[in-house]
């Protein structure tokens, strides 16, 4: 074997050796994007789940004295409306973590549906005084809490799952690896888009709640 032959074949194998270790960063990468991915997907599904509850409420008998009129018809419609496009761009991003269009949709819905809750609490806290009941109004207040609660824990793993998005996309552009991201179709994946929810309300409430207990 000639020296020339030799060399090549060295080159070829460690380029082998490199394009397998730069392939199976990538997979890891990946994973860790779609790992970190599953605790924002149950905190978002558990803010839905929450603002759907609180819709339903403060739409029943028990609160229309306070939320039955106009105002509060339409800005329940609105909270309702954007908790069912939220949901609905929930699930088309569930186990498509890494694809950007998907994660983009969601975030934006998400921030529709952080953008009607804020009113809808400014409203809740301005009508303390016109619920009938103090367990309908314990109930809200209840919801509200676990809301802002959920708010805290999606901005937290949210940051985490930035952190995994930006390792990802690092990867997936710098050279050469690009080459190999090219050759088996890693595309950069999106963090969602974060939203600034005005929390003021929910303290007023609790304190409206505890005046009136």
């Amino acid at each position: 074997m000639s020296t020339t032959r030799t060399v090549l074949l060295a080159l070829l194998a460690l380029l082998l050796f490199w394009g397998v270790g730069a392939y199976n960063r990538l997979v890891r990468l990946r994973s860790a994007v779609g790992a970190s991915w599953v605790p924002i997907d149950a905190q978002l599904r558990r803010r839905q789940a929450l603002a759907f509850e609180l819709t339903e409420l403060l739409a029943s008998d028990e609160a229309r004295p306070a939320m039955g009129d106009a105002v509060g018809v339409a800005m329940l419609q609105t909270v309702m409306a954007a908790t069912r496009q939220a949901q609905a761009a929930a699930d088309h991003a569930q186990g498509r973590p890494t694809s950007a269009g998907a994660i983009q949709s969601l975030g934006l819905a998400e921030q529709v549906l952080e953008g009607a809750l804020r009113p809808l609490r400014v409203l809740v806290e301005t009508r303390v005084d016109r619920f009938d009941t103090q367990a309908t109004l314990e109930r809200v207040v209840t919801l509200l809490s676990d809301l802002q609660e959920t708010d805290a824990q999606i901005a937290f793993t949210r940051r985490v799952f930035k952190d995994a998005v930006s390792d990802f996309n690092a990867a997936v552009h710098e050279l050469p690896t690009r080459l190999i991201a090219s050759l088996f179709g890693f595309r950069p994946a999106a963090a969602l888009q974060a939203a600034t929810p005005d929390r003021g309300p929910d303290s007023q409430i609790a304190s409206s709640f505890g005046d009136r207990a």
